[in-house]
């Protein structure tokens, strides 16, 4: 497949997919790092409490707990969840750290014999509140090694627990800020790329590509809490609000470009239906995550996020099965995003622990899916420009056989009638000469009746032979009628119109048509030639040029009769 036409030309685009192809490598190594960091011994339970409020004073080692370890994936819950922790080796000065952005209803307290006090949550790092508001984080207590950690939100409950000192946080966030600018600068690209195609193109395809990586860009600035970063007064709901709205915008724009890549409303009505209804679903998904917000909400979005992939799947699988090439890009783009939202939905509801590859599954997915979509424009442009050629050179194939004739393959009357006019108009305009001959099979009636019709044919085209024999591929012959023929000399005066009229009389005399007996004849013809005076239009030239024919018909035949203005001069045999 070739993007832009030329071999050099694909070799370049094949570069840069390599290169970004490259960057989403880079991007999961980058994003691994930090997944992969030793940490200290943290011990965690849950406990089978679901109150607002901690366990009463003596009744927390009666509650029964379930052990986990490092990583927590509980997923969706209704309910406050309540962790035991047990800090082994902490220093002081060390910060407890939640590693996910999104869970940001946590609480903090230390119990002993007296009750349960809450540790207050840091608000600053290194005076920057961006990241003590992206990163759920708490200052250790001294000296104290059981912790409670009250969790309450409507996203999945699954993030590490890690204990970090300033100069461990700082470098943690800046692997994870690598790995993001990674992938944001493979959709900057990306969005810069297709919008100069767009606007050259103007193709709407584009335009919901488009939309699909800003809404992807926007997700993943949500869900990594980077917007938290940068706005740390916006908050949790805010911020929520936003990722699912991104998520709508995903999905719609991703149905959007599938219905018209694939031209689903006039190949595929019912799946088009289906991705119509899809997407009013989405966008009433959206007001609900800004009006509505609520574990519900993000239940309802799991739902329609699993019928817009299986449309994504079925439309590309449809598409396919109609022999439409592009749509293999489609379905492979659809497939690597169905594994990283796969992931992503199986650690939402707890069915999947919480890793590497559940936290940054779907995001490497997109991104992958981001290139293949653009390879998937890429061969649909490719395609339609060969098929646009294809249908210009058959109407061009098409426009040129009704200028011709039928029989001879000369051009035909339609063509003199238009080719004519013109000349004469751009001769007017250079002041260069023009010259017309007109000329016929002498006895050609005699002839189509002592031959037949068949034969007569033959003479005509073995006639249109010899002139083309004669004449430059630029100057025009049309038959002009019955056995009538004419012939277009462009910057060409009288004498030189008569010694092609001569050669041309010359050359059917002596050039023997062969019959469908074996029989060889010869034929004779009759010229009238004219050159264009001043002012002249171009039916009066024709009119000039059919008198000098008539006069050398009346003169005995087979000659060449010039039709000029100071009088009629003829050649004969």
């Amino acid at each position: 497949m070739q993007w832009g036409g030329g071999g050099e030309s694909g070799r370049g685009m094949g570069r840069i997919w390599l290169l970004l192809t490259a960057m989403v490598v880079l991007l999961a190594w980058e994003l691994a790092g930090e997944a992969s960091r030793p940490q200290p011994n943290v011990s965690l339970w849950v406990l089978d409490h679901q109150g607002q409020q901690p366990p009463e004073k003596g009744a927390l080692s009666t509650v029964t707990a379930e052990s986990l370890d490092e990583q927590v994936s509980l997923g969706l819950k209704a309910h406050p969840v309540w962790l035991r922790l047990r800090v082994v080796g902490a220093l002081p000065g060390q910060r407890l750290v939640l590693s996910n952005p999104l869970v940001q209803g946590v609480e903090l307290l230390v119990c002993d014999d007296s009750g349960c006090r809450p540790v207050a949550r840091e608000t600053h790092f290194a005076d920057d509140p961006g990241l003590a508001a992206a990163l759920p984080q708490f200052r250790l207590p001294v000296a104290t090694n059981e912790l409670l950690l009250r969790v309450e939100t409507d996203q999945a409950i699954r993030f590490n627990v890690q204990v970090l000192d300033d100069v461990d946080l700082h470098r943690y966030w800046r692997d994870l800020l690598l790995g993001q600018g990674l992938y944001f600068g493979l959709i900057a690209g990306l969005v810069i790329y297709n919008s100069l195609l767009l606007f050259s193109l103007r193709d709407t395809n584009y335009l919901w590509y488009l939309g699909f990586l800003s809404g992807a860009g926007a997700y993943f600035l949500c869900q990594n809490g980077l917007l938290l970063l940068y706005f740390p007064q916006m908050g949790a709901r805010l911020n929520e609000a936003l990722l699912l709205t991104a998520l709508s915008v995903i999905s719609i724009c991703g149905l959007q470009f599938c219905r018209r890549f694939l031209m689903t409303a006039r190949q595929d009505p019912r799946v088009d239906s289906l991705m119509r209804w899809l997407c009013w679903l989405l966008a009433l998904a959206a007001a609900i995550a800004w009006l509505l917000p609520s574990f519900l909400t993000v239940v309802f979005y799991s739902l329609l996020g699993v019928l817009t992939l299986t449309a994504f799947l079925l439309s590309s699988v449809r598409g396919l099965w109609r022999g439409f090439r592009p749509a293999q890009w489609l379905l492979m783009a659809w497939s690597v995003l169905v594994v990283g939202v796969v992931l992503l939905l199986l650690v939402t509801y707890g069915l999947s622990p919480h890793n590497f590859w559940t936290l940054h599954g779907f995001q490497i997915g997109s991104a992958l899916e981001a290139i293949l979509l653009s390879l998937a424009l890429a061969d649909r442009i490719s395609l339609l420009q060969r098929e646009r050629e294809t249908l210009l050179e058959e109407k061009a194939r098409l426009h040129g056989m009704s200028y011709l004739d039928g029989l001879t393959g000369v051009h035909n009357r339609r063509y003199l009638d238009e080719a004519l006019p013109a000349a004469v108009a751009q001769a007017e305009v250079s002041g260069r000469p023009l010259s017309l001959i007109m000329l016929d099979i002498d006895n050609f009636k005699r002839f189509n009746d002592g031959w037949g019709h068949a034969e007569g044919d033959r003479a005509l085209q073995h006639l249109g032979k010899v002139i083309e024999e004669v004449v430059r591929d630029i100057d025009p012959v049309c038959r002009y009628g019955g056995e009538e023929f004419v012939i277009l000399l462009k910057e060409r005066d009288e004498h030189q119109a008569l010694d092609i009229a001569e050669r041309i009389r010359k050359g059917l005399a002596t050039t023997p048509l062969t019959l469908l007996t074996g029989e060889q004849v010869l034929l004779t013809c009759t010229l009238g030639v004219a050159k264009r005076l001043e002012g002249e239009s171009a039916s009066a030239l024709l009119r000039r040029a059919d008198q000098a024919l008539y006069r050398g018909k009346y003169a005995g035949r087979d000659r060449v009769v010039l039709n000029a203005s100071g009088g009629v001069a003829s050649t004969t045999s």
